[in-house]
């Protein structure tokens, strides 16, 4: 699409299909077809754009920094639309920086708006959209976004995943549940697909069965430094919290040698119930732009800070009060 070189195309269409295998050595591999694309048609934009999700979904899969990772993916895309202003993609590819990253709540909406009505039909558009209306706390409006999303697209397991998400955030666990069960069976070895149907399994009180979800999680990443602290979440709500804190301390340990999110650690001491501790963390995440706290309105893991002033002065200065 969007050009004469079929090569090019081809290229473009091969680095998608790495970039849909979302993990850090795939999203890797797609940036080199990404960029062979652009050196086949210097002003192929649908490329730029691809290398601006790439970038994106690096930050998440911990393969850049924030501010760089998403710095490289607000330069793409806005190349992207110097070359074509009518491409869903590349509005699609700014409307996601500007929702997790800069937390323009404002912009991202007329962005996700703008790339829908160019193209209706273009399920990554509706699924990071699906996610902008979760965190601002429209769920109704999430799930049925979601929903058109896995009609344009049954074969993702991101987007099928993402359904998950969105009823996870709901507080809607059977059905939650019901989408990962169905995104595992799509791909076993899916460190995303293990890890949230242990946070769904967390929400029910199930413990055991969460621990072993974030035990094949862990067993299947190159990175597993969340799903270490989540399995010590499990520690802390089963009364352990000796065990909890050793987790604690290897993740300060691996934090010494190389960077690890906040967000484990919020998470491991708000279910200690050392609050100021996880406040100390919440400030880190911020500093850091972690694009997770734009879910602090609606994260189930944040339940036990919510009547604490600390939580509602954070949700000013994200503008999400």
């Amino acid at each position: 699409r969007y050009t004469a070189n079929l090569h090019a195309y081809h290229l473009y269409l091969k680095g998608r299909y790495w970039w849909n295998r979302r993990t850090q050595a795939a999203i890797v591999e797609g940036i080199k077809y990404f960029e062979q694309a652009i050196a086949e048609d210097a002003g192929y934009a649908l490329a730029y754009t691809g290398l601006a999700d790439s970038y994106a979904l690096q930050v998440d899969y911990r393969g850049l920094p924030v501010r760089e990772g998403m710095e490289r993916a607000r330069a793409m895309g806005r190349k992207a639309l110097e070359l074509d202003d009518s491409l869903a993609e590349a509005h699609t590819s700014l409307a996601w920086v500007s929702f997790i990253y800069d937390w323009d709540w404002p912009t991202a909406a007329r962005e996700f708006d703008r790339a829908i009505r160019l193209n209706p039909g273009y399920s990554v558009a509706r699924q990071w959209h699906s996610w902008f209306l979760v965190a601002m706390g429209r769920t109704a409006a999430a799930i049925g976004e979601g929903r058109r999303a896995v009609e344009l697209d049954p074969a993702s397991v991101s987007i099928r995943r993402s359904m998950g998400w969105l009823h996870y955030y709901a507080r809607e666990s059977e059905a939650s549940l019901e989408h990962l069960r169905r995104a595992v069976e799509m791909n076993p070895t899916s460190e995303e697909n293990h890890r949230l149907l242990g946070l769904t399994y967390l929400q029910l009180g199930k413990y055991d069965e969460a621990a072993a979800a974030f035990r094949e999680a862990v067993g299947s990443s190159d990175n597993p430094a969340l799903g270490t602290a989540d399995l010590g979440v499990v520690a802390a709500l089963r009364g352990r919290p000796g065990e909890a804190r050793a987790v604690l301390e290897g993740l300060r340990a691996e934090s010494r040698e190389r960077y690890v999110s906040p967000v484990g650690f919020v998470t491991l001491h708000a279910a200690l119930g050392e609050n100021d501790a996880a406040f100390e963390w919440l400030d880190r995440a911020y500093d850091d732009r972690r694009g997770w706290l734009a879910y602090l309105r609606v994260e189930p893991r944040l339940d036990g800070l919510r009547g604490d002033p600390r939580f509602a002065r954070l949700l000013g200065r994200m503008r999400l009060a």
